[in-house]
C-alpha cells in the first residue's frame, strides 16, 4: 500500500509537471505567432510588389482600389508580378514553375468574427486579357482589423491608382499598413499595427 501510495504521489508531480511545460510551450507558440506574423505578412506583399510590372499598354496590369469596413480601410491591390509561382493555367492541367503570376491581395469580412476580417492573396498563373481578375486565393491571416494602401505619385499619397489612367506607369512607392489582433496574454485579443513602404525605381 506504501509503494501504491509513493507511486501515485510521483505521477501526479510528473502529470504536474508535463501539463505546467505543455502549457507554457503553448504560450510560447501563441506569442511568436504574434509577433511575427505581421511582418511575415508584410515581406510576402513586398516581395511580389518588388516584381510587379506592366506587361503592355492595352491593359490595366497594376490598380489599386479604396474600400471601406467594418473597423477599418479594406482595401484591394491587384497587378502583374514576375514573382516565381507552381500551379497549373487550366484546370486538370499538369502544375509547373512559372516566373510570371497574376498576384492580388483582398480583404473580405469574416463570417466568424464580426470585428475583424479575412486579407487573402490571390494568384493566377501567366497573364491573361484579365490580370485582375481569376486565380486561386489563399487565405494569409483571419483577423486582420485594417489593410490600407497608398501610392506615391512623385507629390502626393493617393487612395487608389490605375496604370492605364496613369499613362501605362507604376506608381512611385506603395505605403502599407496593416493592423491586426493576437492572441497574446490572458485569451485578451491585442491589436497590432504594421507598417511598410516599397518603392519602384522608373
Amino acid at each position: 500500500m506504501l509503494a501504491i501510495l509513493v507511486l501515485a504521489i510521483m505521477m501526479s508531480l510528473v502529470y504536474g509537471v508535463v501539463t505546467s511545460t505543455v502549457q507554457a510551450a503553448h504560450r510560447v507558440e501563441e506569442i511568436t505567432l504574434g509577433t511575427e506574423i505581421g511582418p511575415s505578412i508584410l515581406t510576402r506583399i513586398r516581395e511580389d510588389l518588388e516584381a510587379a510590372f506592366l506587361p503592355g499598354k492595352d491593359v490595366d496590369a497594376f490598380v489599386g482600389f479604396d474600400r471601406k469596413g467594418n473597423g477599418g480601410d479594406r482595401d484591394r491591390l491587384d497587378f502583374v508580378s514576375a514573382v516565381m509561382g507552381y500551379g497549373s493555367e487550366r484546370e486538370g492541367e499538369e502544375p509547373l514553375f512559372h516566373g510570371v503570376n497574376e498576384v492580388g491581395y483582398q480583404v473580405k469580412d469574416s463570417q466568424r468574427n464580426p470585428n475583424a476580417a479575412i486579407l487573402y492573396r490571390r494568384e493566377d498563373p501567366f497573364v491573361d486579357a484579365e490580370p485582375l481578375k481569376g486565380g486561386r486565393l489563399t487565405e494569409l491571416y483571419d483577423r486582420v482589423r485594417h489593410f490600407s494602401l497608398e501610392f506615391w505619385d512623385g507629390e502626393t499619397w493617393r487612395p487608389e491608382w490605375s496604370s492605364k489612367k496613369e499613362k501605362n506607369s507604376l506608381p512611385r512607392a506603395v505605403k502599407i499598413e496593416l493592423k491586426i489582433l493576437v492572441d497574446e496574454r490572458e485569451e485578451k485579443d491585442v491589436e497590432k499595427v504594421y507598417a511598410t513602404i516599397v518603392t519602384f525605381t522608373k
